[in-house]
């Protein structure tokens, strides 16, 4: 009789710990969900309290580079944009062109250069920006030339 009622509480004891872990699994589903549909690629995220998405890309064309910087607040705020064209030489980045650009009480700061490349190599565009006095960096995906 005791090993009854001892299997019957460990089934009861399985039961109730596998629904509480489906039920996590669904909360994280949802939250990966609304991460993707705020633009974001889902997984670990930083968390701003200022910045809700900031991107840089940079495509090549011939021997031209086009770079692209876009930072967007939460809110409507001072926003500094400093954007670096970067080549790699010798194990480190070093910057080829730089250009810094501001917007005041703004919703979005989004800055386009083009850039005549002399020598080849492996580029990228790095990005610092300043957003309500919150710093943040991002850097697009590598070129080679």
């Amino acid at each position: 009789m005791k090993r009854k009622l001892a299997m019957m509480l460990a089934v009861m004891c399985l039961i109730i710990s596998v629904s509480t872990v489906s039920y996590a699994a669904e909360g994280n589903t949802q939250t990966v969900a609304q991460a993707r549909k705020a633009g974001n690629s889902g997984g670990i995220q930083p968390y701003y309290e200022n910045v809700l998405n900031i991107a840089a890309g940079l495509r090549i064309e011939g021997n031209t580079a086009y770079c692209l910087a876009e930072v967007f607040p939460k809110k409507k705020c001072f926003i500094n944009v400093v954007m670096r064209l970067q080549r790699l030489e010798n194990g480190s980045w070093q910057t080829k062109s730089s250009w810094i650009e501001s917007a005041e009480n703004s919703s979005g700061k989004t800055m386009s250069k083009s850039f005549s490349l002399s020598s080849r190599g492996t580029y990228r565009v790095y990005v610092i920006a300043t957003v309500g006095g919150e710093q943040v960096t991002c850097t697009s995906n590598t070129k080679t030339y």
